[in-house]
Formats: C-alpha cells, structure tokens, sequence
C-alpha cells in the first residue's frame, strides 16, 4: 500500500513515477531493486538557505531515463513517515534538491552586456518529492544557484579566461536551463578556490561566510514570457484578490488579513491549520492556469507557481527567537511549495517578490512601509529573519525588470560519491544507448527537455570547436634573466639562474605509468637581436586536467601549443632538448650533456651535481617520493 495524499494522486506534471514496482511494504521508504550498488561522483554543498547533492552528468548513466529513479534513491524518496532517512535528504523541501552542474559549449550573450563570454556553465535543477516520486524540473532554486558558481570554479569547468577577474573576485556565468535565464554568480577566490570564510551572515543560517553576490539577468517571465501572466495587477480568485507575477519564478502574492492568518506565522503554526493549507493549494492551481502555466489543475506542477501571503511589517518573533521590530522591514511575506511552508524563503521567490514591489497597484506594493529600510533594496522579512533584494526596472519601460541582485552564501560540504543501485534483473537488462561525442555535452538542458516531452537534438547545433577536455589556466611569471642563445663553453659566464621553478613536477599515475616520459623541444633557431633576448613565457600557461593529474602545456614566444599526451611536459628554451629515464632531466645551459640512471642529472654549472641541486641555491626542485624511485627505467 502507497501513502501518498489524497490530494495529490492524479498529478501528472513535469515528473516521472515509478512504475508498477512501487507497490512494496509500508515497512520500507525504498522500492525493491537488485543488483550491486553502483558509484557516481557527488558534492553535497549548502547554498544559501538550502541544501542539495551536485551532479555532473557525464557522471551519470548515459541512459537518461534511470536518472530519476537515481535522484529518488540518493534522497531516499518516497518516504512515506516524510524523513528521507535512506538519502540525503531531510524530509523538507528546500533540503530535498539535486543540482547538475557542466560547462555550457555555446557561445552566450545576455541582453546588452558588452562583455561575451565564449563559455558559461549550464546549470540544471531537480526537486525531489519527499512522500511521494514526485522529479520536477519546472522551475529554478535561488538559494542552490548559489553554489554553482563555487563548485564550477573548485572543479575547474572553465578556463580562466571564461572569468571576469577583478580584486581578487570571479564571476561565473550561468545559464539555468530549467528557465533559460542567465545569472553571474562573483565571489572571491583564495589559493585556488572558492573562499568560504567570511564575516556575512544570512538569516536562516547558522554562522558567517564569504560573500556570494547573485546577479539575475532580465529574471522575468522565466515561464509564461510576461511579468504579468493575466495582463492585471490584481486577480480574484475563489473570492480572494491576488498577485501574479512571474519573476526569477511564478509567483502568487495574497493578504493574510483576507486569509484571516496571522502574517508573522510560523511554520509549525501555520501546519496546525490544514484547511487554510489546502485553500491556499487550491487557489494555486487555480492562478496556474489562469497564469498559463498549465492546462488543468491537475496537471499544476508542484514547485511553481509558489504562493505567498504578504502582510504589512510589524514586531515579530522569528525562528531563532530573535525580534524583529517594525522598522527593520519594509514588509512580511511566508512563502508555502508542495503545501509545505518555507522556514525561510526561496530565492526566486523573494527576487519575484522584489520585482513586485516595483510595480504600483500590486498587492506587495501596496503593503510596503512608507519609509523603507534601504532605499537601494527591498528589505523582506521572512520565518528566519530578513533578506535585502534590489530589482532594477527599465527606465522607459517600469514595468520590466533588468536585473535582480541578491547576496548568499555558501559551503562545501563534502565531495565524494554517492551509491544507487540499478533496478533491473539478468532476464531485462537495461541497455546504455548509442551517444556521439558531440552530444555529452548539454547533458542537463536535455534531461529537461525529455521530461517536457521534447525532442533534445537540436541542442546540439553549432556547438564550439574547442576542446573536449575541460581547461584551467594557471599563471606563471616570465623570466627575469637572459638565458643563453646559443652554445657556450664551460667557462661561459652567461646568467644561468632564473625566478623561479617552473610548475612543480607531475607524478605517474599508478603501475600503468611507472616510467614518467618528459621530452623537451626547443625553438629551432636562435633569437638574434642586437641585444640578447631570453624567451620569456607568456603569462598563462594552459593546464588540462586528465583525472587528477595535470597535463601541462607551457607556451614561448607565441609559437603555440605544443602536446604529446598525458603527463608530458614541452618546454621551450634555447635548443633542442631531450630527456630520457624516468624522471630525470637534462637541461643544457652550455656544452652537452647527458644523465642517465636514477635520479641523477647533470648540469653544466662548473660541475656534476645530483639531484638539480645548483651551487647559488636559485632552483631546488622537489625530489619525487622513494616510493618512485624504484620505477624509474631507463628508455
């Protein structure tokens, strides 16, 4: 026997059910599946005031049509007693969340910013029913997009010429393909990645963090293509008058005091009153389809359009305890999705809800304070505390949102992977489809565009040709003295020292590279110049990351990339060079040389030295591990 709420039986919106296996006992939250538990990559990051596993999707089965039934199992839904105890949910909503996160292969450009980027991310969102099997991409999650742009930069999705880097920030761009909306996600970055400590707090969350700003570019009509579905202000529906507005999300807005609720009500208060939630679902569903959002109510999905009741700012008690005095917000919204009411408040919703207070007649618009806490931000109070959201409307047309800003932050939590289990027996076996190449990519856009009931080819069409493996791009310093340009005998006096080392050394992965091939060309012919000229690297050097560890392709001279498969390094100095024998290397700053056995290299510095060591002191490169040593061959 199923428990699911009456309520929601017949719905049969942008989701998947599980088929005739879900009948299964009362006494489990998990269908009955066999076969071995399979790993998929995962990072559980928090953004904002929600929670949520990430994806890649080349990380997942080729065949689309078990993701669902993955997503359900790694939250551990459905769960008839509502606590996802078997995945890593937590029985709410807004912790019930998954996320695939890819480099985005087309060429954007968003309303009239001047700056092109070549490459974002595309970022897809999944809501996970809690009691039911319920997979939704209808919409997006605000909170979650916060994390996005931390994990594409700690992953290294993207070159770092894909970023605007500006005192010490980035700035990831971000397509949701839910709603085909873009976002630049900026946050500052620390040694590599994304910084976490900070001193900014949000309300809902314990503690401070690094600072996320979240810009949410022409946010409106991410569903119905209008600010105003109904072409009004004000609607009545079943007697109540209410606000539609699709913003960064559907919305509708309706007053407490008509609801005859208490604004400044609390989640588990607002639980106690089970008629006021299934009114309040009904006329849902109703401004759904009066919205155009769906043809029936029955087909409404469960995410959008998310309700909220406004009422005006007052002295309140919120979830921490702490009071919140009348003048600390410029009004009081509490937002409900899948009938559940927030602790504190969707993003998107709190953005649409931004964009509302803009717009004269409406209802949020009438609530507001006379005298607002910032005049640059509207300052909503929520179950949790406050949030500031700006939305900046055209001048020559007030009615359309340019852009929505909000401040979040977020956490890595874990990185790691995470275990389903495929639900298929020896006599049907599941078949992995056919895919090209071309078509790994876009992975998530297609996902939704299946679960609409689309035909996902068209997604990729003129896709850019540049290269498969995803590129981060590290910095490295020309150098700062002259080396020499042709041969030299050994009393020569040219400088022979430099800065610093080049990129550290890579290691070999595993027995099947137990002999670590470096090769080393040089620029055919020397620079002749009236005054002797070193190669001096450009500033950034490309690095692809096969697995974990790097290939490194270091340029001179603009004479271009140069690649010879994994864990090779082609550096360019003065005259062909070559290096044989495991990890030793031969650098020729004057007559020939030749080092073979071991780990012993010579260098023509005045004498035979072992282990790179120079005599000024300048280069001391680090000595590979002992557990190296013994697989060193000689080519």
């Amino acid at each position: 026997m199923r428990f699911i709420r009456p309520f929601f039986v017949t719905r049969n919106t942008i989701r998947i059910r599980i088929g005739n296996t879900a009948r299964r006992s009362a006494h489990t939250s998990t269908p009955h599946i066999l076969g071995p538990q399979k790993p998929i990559k995962a990072a559980y990051y928090r953004g904002g005031t929600s929670r949520g596993v990430i994806f890649q999707p080349k990380d997942l089965p080729l065949n689309r049509k078990k993701w669902p039934a993955i997503f359900r199992q790694i939250m551990g839904s459905p769960d008839p007693y509502g606590r996802q105890l078997d995945g890593m949910g937590a029985g709410i909503s807004s912790l019930s969340k998954i996320c695939l996160v890819e480099r985005m292969k087309k060429k954007i450009q968003v309303g009239t910013d001047d700056v092109e980027h070549r490459v974002g991310i595309d970022y897809t969102f999944v809501g996970i029913g809690i009691d039911n099997d319920l997979v939704d991409v209808a919409g997006n999650c605000g909170n979650m997009s916060s994390a996005v742009g931390p994990y594409a930069y700690n992953a290294g999705l993207l070159a770092e010429s894909a970023y605007r880097n500006k005192d010490g920030n980035v700035t990831v761009r971000i397509r949701n393909t839910n709603t085909l909306k873009y976002i630049d996600s900026t946050f500052p970055v620390v040694k590599g990645q994304a910084a976490v400590l900070g001193s900014y707090a949000i309300d809902g969350v314990a503690g401070t963090a690094s600072k996320i700003k979240l810009d949410f570019r022409e946010p409106y009509g991410s569903k119905t293509g209008k600010v105003l579905p109904t072409g009004r202000k004000i609607d009545t529906i079943a007697g109540y008058k209410v606000t539609c507005v699709d913003g960064a999300n559907p919305c509708i807005f309706i007053r407490a005091d008509d609801l005859g609720i208490n604004g400044t009500i609390l989640p588990a208060d607002f639980n106690k009153l089970p008629n006021k939630l299934a009114l309040l679902e009904g006329i849902r569903r109703t401004a759904a389809v009066a919205m155009g959002i769906a043809a029936t109510e029955d087909e409404v999905p469960f995410a959008i359009p998310k309700i909220g009741i406004v009422s005006m700012s007052s002295t309140h008690t919120v979830l921490s305890g702490v009071t919140l005095k009348n003048s600390q917000t410029d009004l009081i919204v509490r937002f409900l999705s899948d009938t559940q009411p927030h602790r504190a408040i969707p993003l998107t919703a709190a953005l649409t809800t931004a964009v509302a207070a803009r717009i004269p007649g409406t209802l949020v618009e009438q609530l507001l304070a006379p005298d607002p806490v910032d005049e640059s931000a509207l300052t909503i109070g929520h179950a949790s505390g406050r949030i500031q959201v700006n939305a900046i409307m055209e001048e020559k047309n007030p009615l359309i949102p340019v852009s929505a800003s909000v401040y979040r932050t977020a956490r890595r939590i874990f990185e790691g992977k995470t275990y389903w289990t495929d639900e298929k027996s020896e006599s049907n076996p599941s078949e992995e489809p056919e895919i090209n190449k071309s078509q790994l990519h876009s992975l998530g856009l297609a996902f939704v565009e299946e679960s609409r009931g689309r035909d996902p080819s068209y997604l990729y069409d003129g896709l850019l040709d540049d290269d498969e493996l995803p590129v981060r791009t590290v910095h490295v310093e020309p150098w700062k003295t002259p080396l020499p340009t042709g041969p030299a005998d050994k009393t020569s006096k040219a400088p022979r020292t430099r800065s610093r080392t080049l990129p550290a050394h890579i290691s070999p992965i595993g027995r099947r590279e137990s002999r670590l091939l470096l090769r080393i060309r040089a620029l055919e012919q020397a620079i002749e110049t009236k005054e002797r000229e070193s190669p001096v690297l450009t500033k950034e050097a490309e690095v692809t990351p096969p697995q974990h560890i790097a290939e490194k392709i270091i340029r001179f001279q603009g004479e271009g990339v140069a690649r010879v498969g994994v864990d090779h390094k082609l550096l360019r100095f003065g005259e062909r060079q070559k290096v044989s024998g495991g990890l030793q290397k031969v650098l020729r700053f004057g007559g020939p040389s030749n080092a073979v056995g071991g780990l012993e290299k010579v260098l023509q510095v005045g004498e035979r030295q072992r282990k790179k060591v120079f005599s000024n002191g300048d280069i001391q490169p680090r000595s590979p591990s002992s557990s190296n040593k013994d697989k060193i061959e000689e080519e």
